[in-house]
């Protein structure tokens, strides 16, 4: 099969996919931690990531990592960077293999993540480091979701914080948890997803008619 059938093939399976009830799916909750917001000036410190199956979320099976980059990190008068110690560095993870264990994961399943602006670029730029795909079926970005949330309240202005993963799970009674931890911040994600789902009464729509309608 040629290359370009090959892609169209994908397309149309992936259409077919998000055809589908949404709870259907299998969706995959990441976070990423790293040393700044440029993925070409700075470096992942950590990600974690976690299966769910709506309405159930595979905590077991977690994927948490921390990366080295093969020299000392500099705390210096501060204990913990992103909720990382020294102790934690010294257990680093391999990047390479954890982005394609990354990258198996992500396939057949849609990304689910909170400010995909960020996740998403650092991901693509690990595809282009690394020569690893990632391939999801689409991407729900929770932040997205509250914003269009809340605009649909001309009278109701956004102000800063109101978007913050904690305070958008505020707005759900979720309860509060230690921010800006990769794993954490990951349950977290993967919490605030379905309670967004399953309040927006979307019984067995398919997701794509929920994400055209916050893009």
């Amino acid at each position: 099969m040629s290359q370009w059938l090959q892609k169209l093939a994908h397309w149309y399976d992936r259409r077919q996919k998000l055809k589908q009830p949404w709870q259907s799916l299998r969706y995959v909750a990441l976070d990423i931690e790293s040393t700044g917001l440029d993925p070409k000036k700075h470096q992942i410190l950590s990600i974690a990531w976690m299966s769910i199956h709506p309405p159930v979320m595979h905590l077991g099976n977690a994927q948490y990592h921390v990366f080295a980059h093969g020299q000392e990190l500099e705390l210096g008068q501060s204990p913990t960077i992103h909720g990382l110690t020294r102790q934690d560095f010294l257990h680093s993870s391999e990047p390479k293999q954890t982005f394609a264990m990354l990258s198996r994961a992500l396939n057949d399943a849609v990304l689910v993540c909170h400010h995909k602006g960020m996740d998403w670029r650092f991901l693509k730029h690990i595809e282009a480091q690394y020569g690893i795909p990632f391939k999801p079926l689409a991407i729900f970005d929770t932040l997205a979701f509250e914003k269009h949330k809340l605009e649909r309240n001309p009278h109701q202005p956004i102000y800063g914080g109101q978007l913050a993963l904690s305070a958008c799970r505020k707005r759900y009674n979720l309860p509060d948890y230690h921010a800006h931890h990769a794993l954490t911040d990951t349950v977290a994600c993967a919490e605030l997803f379905l309670a967004q789902c399953y309040g927006f009464n979307m019984s067995k729509s398919p997701l794509n008619l929920l994400i055209k309608s916050i893009d």
